[in-house]
């Protein structure tokens, strides 16, 4: 499975992310409530947006996130 890890702006790892976009602080605790997925270029295509709306909207994301298998 691969999971998305949610980053600063300095790219410092803070958490997983949730299905529902909250930041997991716990992920052991909250394995079933994180966003998870079995192919890696689903996970990918969805870093894509979630960092697009960062860096280009300026209502989007208040941080970026990246692909990790777990």
């Amino acid at each position: 499975m691969y999971y998305l890890a949610v980053c600063d702006s300095d790219g410092k790892c803070i958490g997983f992310l949730k299905n529902n976009m909250e930041i997991s602080k716990n992920p052991d605790d909250e394995l079933n409530e994180l966003m998870s997925f079995k192919k890696k270029s689903d996970s990918n295509e969805k870093v894509m947006q979630i960092n697009l709306g960062h860096t280009l909207l300026p209502n989007g994301f208040p941080y970026r996130v990246t692909t990790v298998k777990g």
